[in-house]
């Protein structure tokens, strides 16, 4: 399945494939929630497929199809991020390597497909390397990442890369109409950043209710009518990553209204961040919480990294 916005990017890689063409290794980058993967893997499938039809699609029904449908094809390999990892280990892109060197089983291809590429170490990137630069017959490697630049220059080098954008406004709203959302879909466009899938997401009354909770908080601790200890106690439990993602997108709304980019007025919650926080500490703090949410994965003490990423926000403001 793809999504409508990425209809133009599809029937260019058909063709290209249909010429016989598609180069050995294909690196896909963008922002999450907008279906980007969704793209890459059924590109995957595509390939798989014995009998794809006029439109470069899988058929679903041979016998390669049938196989990947009960995700036990023998062409097919995921590398994926191990559960207490947060990075892809060279004896994962070893294995990719005697992957790709076997006889194809039921396809035409063997796949390989790293939905985390840009979280190789440097031995494991280099250990790709070799299987990109002597590529095996009849393989495609294909890559996704929302941090290309994570990636090795010259493991970018031997890619082909597809940048796919942030779907326009008017497709991401043509879609999320269609999906019949409770709430006003220009209202979850905007919470979610113009991130479609994120929007729908965003049409739950419980998760706008905890990240408005959230925000309160934050002012909160800010304005100094809460302890750090206090709010991070009763944020302990919570996913790092989504508490991160939600202050980042908080910046980087503040960063645009500031470039007077943001048309409309700003919600209630960014007009008072923009009031404690000085517009030269912005982008500081921004690479803050970043470097933060590289250590989201980390089995570090819950309520402490709480605390120290509430504690960035009080350094900085008034």
């Amino acid at each position: 399945m793809i999504y409508p916005w990425h209809q133009i990017v599809w029937q260019q890689l058909n063709e290209v494939r249909q010429s016989g063409c598609l180069p050995h290794a294909l690196l896909f980058s963008g922002q999450d929630a907008c279906g980007h993967f969704a793209l890459v893997e059924t590109l995957a499938q595509a390939l798989l497929c014995t009998a794809p039809d006029d439109n470069g699609f899988a058929c679903g029904r041979c016998r390669s199809c049938q196989v990947q449908a009960a995700a036990a094809h023998p062409d097919f390999l995921v590398v994926q991020l191990a559960d207490d990892k947060q990075v892809i280990s060279v004896d994962q892109i070893r294995e990719l390597t005697r992957f790709l060197e076997l006889s194809c089983s039921y396809s035409p291809h063997r796949i390989a497909l790293l939905p985390h590429a840009g979280e190789m170490n440097m031995n494991a990137a280099n250990s790709l390397l070799k299987s990109l630069e002597e590529p095996a017959a009849n393989t495609h490697i294909l890559m996704f990442t929302t941090h290309p630049a994570n990636l090795l220059p010259t493991i970018l080098s031997r890619c082909q890369h597809f940048r796919l954008l942030l779907p326009r406004k008017a497709d991401s709203m043509r879609w999320l109409e269609q999906q019949n959302p409770i709430q006003s879909p220009e209202k979850l466009l905007k919470l979610a950043y113009y991130r479609p899938l994120a929007a729908l997401e965003q049409d739950n009354g419980a998760k706008l209710a905890e990240q408005q909770l959230f925000a309160e908080h934050l002012l909160a601790a800010i304005e100094g009518r809460s302890g750090l200890a206090e709010l991070s106690a009763q944020w302990e439990k919570h996913s790092r990553q989504i508490l991160l993602d939600w202050q980042l997108r908080y910046l980087h709304e503040i960063s645009r209204q500031q470039a007077n980019i943001e048309k409309g007025e700003p919600s209630d919650i960014i007009t008072r961040l923009q009031a404690v926080l000085p517009a030269k500490h912005v982008w500081t703090l921004y690479d803050q919480l970043l470097d933060l949410k590289r250590l989201a994965a980390h089995p570090l003490n819950a309520r402490l990294f709480v605390e120290n990423m509430l504690a960035l926000w009080v350094s900085l403001a008034n």
